[in-house]
């Protein structure tokens, strides 16, 4: 050290002043295109300096970080195994298996968080009840409350799930909030959420629902109402009146899933419905419960409706129908082809309504041209 500040004290800075001088004198020797060059290069190997340093800081961010979490998850193991299968301790005694300084330091705190998430998710039973009061004795439940607050949705999204997995029934109005966000991803995380919350009613967001809901929106919903027991699915007609169009979608796939045929007549009434999606909906409703009051009044409204919706109350009369339906069939086949899959869906209709309905599918192929004669072929080919 002392040499260094011996050979500092004996350099002679007037002799480095000129040094400086004469070598910007020699740089402006040349002409500027290369001046511009060697200018241009300097700052790009800055530029480059920098980027590296800011590489390997975040590289060693990074690294520090995983061997943190690597490190936490050791240290905790043995206390979660402990607290999970042991006898069950006061909030005071779960505290005290945890170091004081991780519960303050936010990264350390998020990993054993996250710690109890993960073997939440991995156990059932008393162990899962376990790992959720060990969640509310430490105040995590408190700290998934404070994401709903979070400008962030995926943040927000994660405080719902969190506070739906560990079953805090407290947070249910704070979720409840999400059904009129505008963001798709948080309005479905809400209503998962609150099916797991509700103990009576899982399905009561769908009153309050004002937003349009997609088919993934059914899908996730009704994957939830799998898993729940039979007494808990309920009335769909509750909401058949709802202002919601896919609302009233929803409830009548699931009426016709769930079998519900105390809604038949309702489902009947619904066919006068302009929206094309919905009536197709009640359609194949009232075939997936054999509905056979259905029968005259889908006969009634084929004429006047479109071809999707004619294809399905064929595919609906095939189920229902009896031998009042073969007389306006047998007048579908007898015209001019309008569509081949509509032609091959009125034969095989006509042939699922027994002997009489056979009987015709017989005396019009004798009697029809070569075209159609395939047509009824085609239709009468189990293999298709």
């Amino acid at each position: 050290m002392n040499s260094l500040l011996t050979i500092f004290l004996q350099v002679n800075w007037s002799d480095v002043e000129y040094t400086v001088d004469e070598v910007s004198r020699s740089v402006y020797v040349f002409p500027v295109t290369i001046r511009v060059l060697i200018g241009v290069t300097l700052l790009f190997l800055v530029i480059i300096l920098v980027l590296l340093g800011i590489i390997m800081g975040s590289r060693i961010h990074k690294t520090r970080r995983a061997n943190k979490v690597i490190e936490i998850k050791k240290k905790y193991q043995p206390v979660f195994t402990e607290l999970v299968f042991n006898e069950q301790l006061t909030r005071e005694q779960v505290i005290s298996r945890f170091d004081p300084i991780d519960l303050k330091t936010p990264f350390n705190r998020l990993n054993i968080l996250e710690n109890i998430i993960h073997l939440h998710e991995n156990f059932t039973g008393e162990a899962a009840d376990r790992l959720a009061e060990i969640y509310k004795h430490l105040g995590f439940d408190q700290d998934s409350m404070n994401k709903l607050k979070s400008k962030s949705w995926y943040v927000t999204a994660k405080g719902m799930k969190e506070l739906s997995l560990m079953n805090v029934k407290s947070s249910y109005n704070d979720i409840a909030r999400f059904l009129k966000s505008k963001n798709e991803i948080l309005r479905m995380e809400s209503r998962i959420s609150m099916m797991k919350l509700s103990d009576k009613e899982p399905l009561s967001f769908l009153a309050k629902e004002t937003e349009p809901l997609s088919d993934w929106d059914f899908a996730n919903i009704y994957t939830m109402m799998t898993r729940m027991p039979e007494t808990m699915i309920p009335d769909f007609t509750t909401w058949l009146n709802s202002p919601n169009k896919d609302v009233v979608l929803f409830c009548v796939h699931m009426i016709g899933t769930y079998r519900q045929h105390d809604a038949t007549n309702t489902l009947i009434l619904l066919l006068k419905t302009p929206d094309e999606r919905l009536k197709l909906a009640v359609i194949k409703a009232l075939k997936n419960l054999s509905a056979a009051a259905a029968e005259q009044p889908l006969l009634d409204m084929y004429s006047l409706e479109s071809l999707e919706v004619k294809n399905e109350i064929l595919k609906t009369l095939e189920v229902i129908g009896t031998g009042n339906s073969v007389q306006m069939i047998e007048k579908i086949i007898k015209l001019p082809i309008e569509d081949y899959p509509l032609s091959i869906q009125a034969i095989r209709s006509l042939i699922s309504m027994g002997e009489k309905g056979r009987m015709v599918v017989e005396q019009v192929f004798q009697q029809a041209d070569p075209q159609m004669q395939l047509v009824i072929s085609h239709a009468k080919d189990k293999r298709l």
